[in-house]
């Protein structure tokens, strides 16, 4: 039974998922877990007899859970499974941490409390750390549903996850309430406890989405998906014929209006030295093409190396190798990066190309920070090196990659006119608090450079141009995403789809998109729920250990 209904979770929370899923499922998704939890409480506190594994029904739960949503990382990698029962693992402690501290702790009542603490503590820590893995964040469930959770712009995802988890408490009242014969005023009272907590959310969440008018200037922008195939065609086409596919596509929907040609994850295939950009034959290419188009700015994904001093030898994510001119050892960082290519770098880039002496060229740059765990990031590697070894291969650059310090933007300038707009790589579209630093930095657009190719035609893709949606209502910023395999396409402030893309299909599409430069009080203040309670539940834990050893 209690088996049962721990599968009966893993099944709901899969069935209520995006991109496909029916999202009202995720309210009583929780209920068949927390019933066994609670079953197993209340029988160890009267002192009955009996083993109550309460940390492998959780276990069972979020296994099924993680494997049904997120399969499609075995498209990429047989690792997959070391993924679903890490994930799986972590989030059982949590549940089971839950569990025996409101055992030591006289809560009672409060310990729906004790877990929306623990939960959204995990879920913060699970972005910050090097195995971050917010993918199955429990706010991310309303993506597909903008309209409900305009309220993102004051909380993030974190307000949807202790929604979501409140309502399953609730009506997990409700459900013991009947099965204990209750009074009819009891059950309905309880009754419209849930009811209330999913309706006063939604309703005054849709009350926003009517009366929200997206505001700002407009802005020419063009996306393009060249459609390279990650797993054979982007090694076999020279990687200036996959600037020309990009540009080709691109031209369709140009006008001298243009202000942006969006491009996908590490479009530029080329390795360069962050000193030597100018020098490269496809960056080259694309400075030919912008005589046509003055006021046009490309943003370009690319693999990079940059230079570090030996004093800066013990940089994470270092790299060595011998000098080629015989001056010991040279110390350097690969980078997963996205620069930007316009008329005042191509003036710049011809220069250098005209010395006789190599003259770097500062092109705007930053570089991917929130790395992906096993592919760009190897966590303890500072310590145990030969993980560096075992690095998936997903393209571009493998192991450990040196990253920003900061959030960097970029700015582009024309007569009367500046726009302040950031890129986004990647996995790092799903790092909500992340993303709000590009905007107390100024950026009042943002664009998201991915290639989802690597799951194939899988939940995955589709769920990562989902989470973008709600990054536009956290911050009330339009986006322009643009996927090499994938997803491209266009978001308001509110977070609707305004152009979408086919998937495995080379398209190009053009929107004007408003810049805003307001910040909400999300984007000001970032993830204040997940900070607040990482402290709480400290010290619940230190108060639970304290009254075990005090019993002893």
């Amino acid at each position: 039974m209690f088996w049962a209904a721990s599968v009966a979770t893993g099944l709901l929370l899969a069935a209520a998922w995006p991109a496909r899923g029916f999202t009202p499922v995720v309210f009583f998704a929780w209920v068949p877990l927390l019933w066994a939890e609670d079953y197993a409480y209340r029988r160890r506190r009267a002192g009955e007899a009996g083993r109550y594994p309460v940390f492998l029904y959780a276990l069972v739960a979020f296994l099924v859970w993680n494997i049904l949503t997120t399969w499609w990382i075995w498209n990429s990698t047989p690792a997959a499974a070391l993924a679903w029962g890490a994930n799986a693992l972590l989030m059982a402690t949590v549940f089971w941490l839950y569990h025996i501290t409101t055992r030591r702790l006289p809560l009672y009542s409060a310990r729906g409390g004790v877990l929306i603490v623990y939960w959204l503590a995990f879920e913060y820590i699970h972005h910050i750390w090097d195995i971050a893995w917010p993918w199955l964040t429990l706010g991310n469930v309303f993506a597909t549903q903008p309209a409900w959770v305009q309220w993102y712009e004051y909380t993030g995802t974190s307000g949807g996850s202790l929604w979501v988890l409140a309502v399953n408490m609730l009506f997990l009242a409700w459900c013991k309430a009947v099965m204990a014969g209750a009074s009819k005023r009891d059950k309905n009272v309880r009754a419209i406890a849930v009811c209330l907590a999913i309706l006063v959310p939604v309703g005054g969440s849709m009350w926003r989405y009517t009366h929200y008018k997206s505001e700002g200037r407009r802005v020419e922008t063009v996306v393009v998906q060249p459609n390279i195939d990650p797993y054979g065609e982007q090694y076999d086409i020279p990687p200036v014929e996959a600037v020309k596919r990009m540009l080709f596509l691109g031209e369709y929907a140009l006008s001298p209006q243009t202000r942006f040609l969006v491009t996908p994850e590490s479009m530029i295939q080329e390795y360069v030295w962050e000193h030597k950009l100018a020098y490269s034959p496809s960056v080259a290419a694309i400075h030919r093409f912008l005589t046509d188009y003055p006021d046009l700015s490309v943003v370009a994904g690319i693999s990079t190396y940059s230079r570090l001093s030996p004093e800066d030898s013990a940089t994470r994510g270092v790299r060595k190798r011998p000098d080629v001119f015989g001056n010991g050892t040279l110390y350097y960082l690969a980078h997963n990066t996205v620069m930007v290519i316009d008329t005042a770098t191509a003036v710049a880039a011809v220069s250098a190309a005209a010395s006789p002496m190599p003259v770097p060229v500062g092109f705007p740059l930053r570089h991917k920070s929130k790395l992906t765990p096993a592919v760009e990031i190897m966590p303890l590697v500072d310590k145990i090196g030969f993980l560096e070894k075992w690095a998936i291969d997903l393209g571009g650059i493998v192991g450990t990659l040196g990253t920003d310090a900061e959030p960097k933007v970029f700015r582009s300038v024309t007569v009367g006119d500046t726009v302040t707009y950031a890129d986004i790589i990647c996995y790092e579209s799903i790092f909500g608090d992340y993303v709000t630093g590009f905007c107390r930095r100024g950026a009042e657009l943002l664009f998201i450079s991915t290639n989802d190719g690597w799951w194939g035609n899988t939940p995955g893709h589709r769920q990562h141009a989902e989470y973008a949606r709600l990054r536009a209502i956290e911050n009330r910023r339009e986006i322009a995403r643009s996927a090499n395999t994938g997803i491209s396409g266009f978001i308001s402030q509110r977070g609707d789809m305004l152009q979408r893309t086919a998937y495995w299909e080379p398209a190009v599409i053009k929107h004007d998109i408003k810049t805003n430069r307001k910040l909400t009080f999300y984007s000001r203040y970032g993830d204040i729920l997940g900070r607040m309670f990482l402290p709480i539940s400290l010290l619940l834990l230190l108060a639970g250990l304290v009254l075990r050893i005090i019993k002893r």
